[in-house]
């Protein structure tokens, strides 16, 4: 399970550009205009499993699981550097890198209005069982979280052009339970972009169950991203992940 590494440097960059041209943190109360509330396929897929792609994009978060204010855009491909990227997080956790992979699928990319608070998905479908149940083993156990940490500095460094991150944690974060396993982490940093000092603060859970593994990533800046909202959203995964297993 990736814990959707892809989308958290997607996601930094856009918290190292959002606190580098307002003058000031976001607020987290800010909202777009209503839209309406219809499913769309995910944007962005790899894989050539027809079947497993299929099975991987009913898994995914949608516009009709957000609440009115809400609206999502595609998610961007993954390049060469963020494949790259995973492989080496990958290698050092442990789990099934792209190789392994029938399906893999990325869901849109939501946000309420302000470009620091979003909400992101990703599914993958593994092609076999053992693969499936080493990736379980391995989010259970201490390296994937101290691997996990060793990525977000790197890719807090990279966002912020070089300068270091302050007080990197990644903590245990507490939720429902869904599939064979779920796994959940708040990554906490404090980043400095011209002359600005903010922390950034995404809460990621993972969850999988008969070869799919599915992860739901929630950003914020200062303060944890609206918990009743995340709670929601993680049990709408969990629902899917239950419903097409």
């Amino acid at each position: 399970m990736r814990a959707r590494l892809v989308l958290i440097t997607t996601l930094l960059a856009v918290v190292v550009a959002a606190c580098g041209g307002s003058g000031g943190s976001k607020s987290t109360t800010t909202t777009a205009a209503p839209t309406t509330a219809t499913s769309a396929p995910s944007s962005t897929s790899g894989g050539s499993d027809a079947a497993a792609t299929a099975r991987a994009q009913k898994l995914l978060l949608t516009q009709s699981d957000f609440p009115a204010g809400w609206t999502g855009t595609p998610a961007a491909a993954d390049t060469p550097e963020d494949k790259s990227a995973n492989q080496e997080f990958a290698t050092c956790a442990g789990i099934a890198g792209e190789a392994s992979q029938s399906a893999d699928v990325k869901g849109d990319d939501f946000s309420n209005g302000s470009p620091a608070t979003q909400v992101g998905s990703e599914a993958q479908i593994i092609k076999d069982e053992a693969t499936y149940k080493k990736d379980v083993d391995a989010l259970k156990g201490g390296r994937f979280r101290s691997c996990l940490q060793d990525f977000l500095t790197k890719q807090l460094a990279k966002a912020t052009g070089g300068a270091a991150p302050a007080n990197v944690q990644i903590t245990p974060l507490s939720t429902d339970t869904f599939g064979d396993v779920t796994v959940g982490f708040r990554m906490s940093a404090g980043l400095t972009v011209q002359g600005q000092t903010v922390t950034v603060i995404l809460d990621a859970v993972a969850m999988g169950k008969n070869k799919a593994e599915v992860t739901g990533t929630f950003t914020n800046l200062t303060q944890p991203f609206d918990q009743t909202l995340e709670k929601s959203l993680i049990a709408k995964l969990g629902a899917k992940l239950d419903a097409n297993s």
